[in-house]
């Protein structure tokens, strides 16, 4: 019995040891955002998200490069849709408001989504913005509640959404309140 219990031991132990580690995310972006432009075009050109994510950056303040919203847009959709949530935001963004890109509404949306659904509560700001434009005042309140629910918490846009919140609720029964809440508790638990 207690060589089975040592072969499991064994075993259990080989399986938290990797062959080759994978640098953080963190690690990752310390490294992209000190790295010279074109260097950081190689790794992205190399498929590196973190890197194209940095590339657009750059193209987007003008950094050690030419300002280029068409650019940035691109290398942005790249790490987009590689999975990087911020990418993801700036995406939807960026196609909400046509910068870089034709403007497209639906396809802004599916971005912020994504995003959202990583837990990067700016994006569902940025849907809860949408859906008020809209003059959905239900489905506003439910990215708003869900703006101070995701993951990725930033305190400014919680404030934020808060006061909307508010706003809206002057302008909303209870039931409609309950039913946006409802509807961003089954949003939450279908991620």
């Amino acid at each position: 019995m207690s060589t089975l219990l040592l072969g499991l031991s064994v075993l259990s132990h080989a399986d938290l040891i990797t062959a080759n580690p994978q640098p953080s995310a963190s690690s990752q972006a310390a490294r992209y955002s000190t790295m010279g432009f074109s260097q950081l075009v190689q790794e992205a050109n190399a498929g590196q998200a973190a890197a194209q994510f940095y590339v657009a950056m750059h193209y987007q303040a003008g950094k050690d490069t030419a300002k280029d919203m068409n650019q940035a847009f691109a290398w942005y959709k790249k790490a987009a849709d590689q999975g990087i949530p911020a990418a993801q935001l700036n995406v939807g963004r960026m196609l909400a408001d046509g910068t870089g890109t034709s403007k497209n509404m639906v396809l802004a949306r599916s971005y912020l989504e994504k995003a959202a659904s990583h837990g990067d509560n700016r994006a569902s700001f940025n849907l809860a913005l949408m859906e008020e434009h809209q003059k959905d005042y239900i489905g506003a309140y439910q990215w708003y509640e869900l703006s101070t629910r995701d993951g990725m918490l930033d305190n400014k846009v919680m404030n934020m959404s808060e006061t909307k919140k508010t706003a809206l609720a002057a302008n909303l029964t209870p039931d409609q309140i309950r039913q946006a809440v409802d509807r961003a508790d089954r949003w939450i638990q279908a991620q």
